[in-house]
C-alpha cells in the first residue's frame, strides 16, 4: 500500500522533441524533496516520472488502484500543466474518492484556474516540505485542511479559499536529502542534481525565481551540500552533477567553500552550473575550475545595455564578456543565453544582440555558445502582471503555446510577425558568424 503518489507528468509543450530529452536529463527533485518529507511525517510514497518512464494513462490507474492509493500530487510547469490536469481528470473519473493536490510553479501562480478545473482538490503552493505532509495527513485522518498555511481549496459553498501564505523555511539545513531511492535512476542521462540554496536575490522581470523560492539566497551549509554530493557519489556512482541553484556564483563565499569541500574530499567529480556575469570574478572562477565545473551558463539577455537595464538584469555587455572571458581562462565552457523580444526591444537592438552574440562565439568556437529565446511572460514574473504598463500583448492563454521558442506576445514595436522573422534571422545571423545586419 502506497498512501501518496506523486506524479511528474509528462511535458505537453516539447513532446516528442530534443528539448524533452534535455528535460528528462535529470530526475525531479523537488518531488524527490516532497517525497522525503512525507516520508517523515510517517506516510508511504511513490514517485512516477512519467516522461522516463515512458508510462501510459492505462499504467498511472493501475498503480495508483494496486497501491491503494489515498492523496496523489502533481507537479505543474509551463511545460507539463495541461498534461497534469489530465491526468487529475482521469484519476477523479476512475478513482473520485482520491484527494488530489497539485504543486509547483504553474499552480502556484494560478491556483484559482487550477481548482476551476474541477479535478483538484487542493493547491499547494510554493515551497511544500512543510505543506504537503499537512494536507497529507488532514486527507488521510480526516482532518480539516482550512487552517493550512499556503494552499488554495474550494470550500462546501464553492468558493475559492485561499489561505495566507507559508514563511520560507528559515534554515534549509533542517530539509531531508530527496528521495533518492524513489527515483529510477538509469532512467536518466545524468541523475546527479543538487541545489545548494534556494531563491534569487536580483529581480529580472521576465523571471519569477524570487517570486517563487525568495528574494534572498538561503544557501545549505558546506557540509550539507557536499555530504549529498558524496553520498550519490557511493551510493551510485554519480560523477558528473549539475548545481541547479538560480545563481550559484550569488555567494562567493559559499561558492568557494563548496569548492573547496569537494576538494578537500577527494571526489573526483564534474559539474555544470548557472552564474550571473556580475558575480563572477578570477578567485570564483579558479575555485570552480580546480573542484571540477566544466560548463556554465550566463544569462546574457541582450546585446544592448539599455535593455538591459530596462529588464532588471542592471550589468552591461562589458561585464558579460568580461565573465565569459574568465570562465575561458579556466577552461570552462560557457553558454550565453539570450532573449527576443524584450519590452523595449526594436530591430536595431536586437540586431545588437545578434552581433554581441556572434562577438562571445568568436571569443572560442569551442568553448563558447550562445542560444535565444522568444520572450515568454510566465505567470509571477513581473512582465506578466505589468505585461500592460509595459505595452505587451498576449495572443494566446493557452499554455501548450508558450514554448520559448515562437513569439507568444507582441510588443509596442514589434508585431508576431515582425518577432518570428527578426527570430529566424538572429538565428541565421549567429549561425554564419556574422552577418553584419540580422534584420537584413
Amino acid at each position: 500500500m502506497k498512501q501518496v503518489f506523486l506524479i511528474n507528468p509528462q511535458s505537453v509543450v516539447f513532446k516528442g522533441s530534443f528539448a524533452e530529452r534535455i528535460m528528462y536529463t535529470n530526475p525531479p527533485l523537488g518531488l524527490g524533496y516532497l517525497a522525503s518529507a512525507i516520508r517523515k511525517a510517517g506516510f508511504t510514497v511513490q514517485i512516477l516520472d512519467v516522461g522516463p518512464e515512458r508510462a501510459l494513462m492505462k499504467d498511472i490507474l493501475d498503480e495508483i488502484g494496486k497501491h491503494q492509493v489515498s492523496v496523489v500530487g502533481i507537479s505543474s510547469f509551463i511545460s507539463n500543466h495541461y498534461n497534469g490536469i489530465k491526468i487529475a481528470k482521469q484519476i477523479k473519473e476512475q478513482y473520485p474518492d482520491v484527494k488530489i493536490m497539485m504543486g509547483g510553479p504553474q499552480a502556484s501562480f494560478i491556483p484559482e484556474e487550477v481548482l476551476r478545473t474541477g479535478c483538484i482538490d487542493v493547491v499547494t503552493m510554493f515551497e511544500g516540505e512543510i505543506t504537503v505532509p499537512e494536507v497529507v495527513d488532514a486527507f488521510i485522518n480526516n482532518k480539516p485542511i482550512d487552517n493550512i498555511l499556503g494552499i488554495a481549496y474550494v470550500n462546501s459553498d464553492g468558493e475559492i479559499i485561499t489561505t495566507p501564505p507559508r514563511p520560507l523555511i528559515e534554515d534549509i539545513n533542517s530539509i531531508e536529502f530527496p528521495a533518492w531511492d524513489l527515483f529510477n535512476m538509469e532512467k536518466y542521462t545524468l541523475p546527479g542534481i543538487i541545489l545548494t540554496g534556494r531563491g534569487c536575490p536580483y529581480k529580472c522581470i521576465f523571471c519569477a525565481a524570487s517570486a517563487i523560492s525568495g528574494a534572498r539566497y538561503r544557501i545549505r551549509n558546506t557540509k550539507n551540500v557536499v555530504d549529498e554530493i558524496e553520498f550519490l557519489n557511493q551510493k551510485y556512482n554519480i560523477s558528473s552533477f549539475f548545481f541547479a541553484d538560480d545563481t550559484f556564483t550569488a555567494d562567493e563565499n559559499h561558492c568557494i567553500d563548496i569548492c573547496r569541500e569537494i576538494r578537500n574530499r577527494g571526489l573526483k567529480i564534474k559539474w555544470d552550473a548557472e552564474a550571473r556575469a556580475n558575480t563572477v570574478n578570477d578567485r570564483v572562477v579558479s575555485e570552480m575550475a580546480k573542484a571540477g565545473c566544466k560548463h556554465v551558463l550566463i544569462g546574457a539577455e541582450s546585446g544592448d545595455n539599455y535593455i538591459l537595464k530596462t529588464i532588471g538584469k542592471n550589468i552591461t555587455t562589458q561585464i558579460i564578456e568580461r565573465a565569459v572571458k574568465i570562465f575561458l581562462s579556466h577552461g570552462i565552457t560557457v553558454v550565453s543565453s539570450f532573449i527576443i523580444g524584450n519590452p523595449e526591444d526594436t530591430e536595431e537592438t536586437i540586431t545588437k544582440t545578434a552581433d554581441f552574440a556572434i562577438k562571445l562565439k568568436r571569443l572560442s568556437n569551442d568553448f563558447s555558445t550562445c542560444k535565444f529565446g522568444m520572450l515568454t511572460p510566465l505567470p509571477g514574473t513581473p512582465i506578466y502582471k505589468n505585461r500592460d504598463k509595459l505595452g505587451l500583448k498576449l495572443i494566446s492563454d493557452n499554455w501548450d503555446q508558450y514554448t520559448f521558442h515562437d513569439p507568444i506576445v507582441e510588443t509596442k514595436y514589434l508585431s508576431i510577425k515582425e518577432l518570428r522573422n527578426i527570430n529566424v534571422k538572429v538565428w541565421l545571423s549567429y549561425a554564419m558568424g556574422g552577418v553584419k545586419n540580422a534584420k537584413k
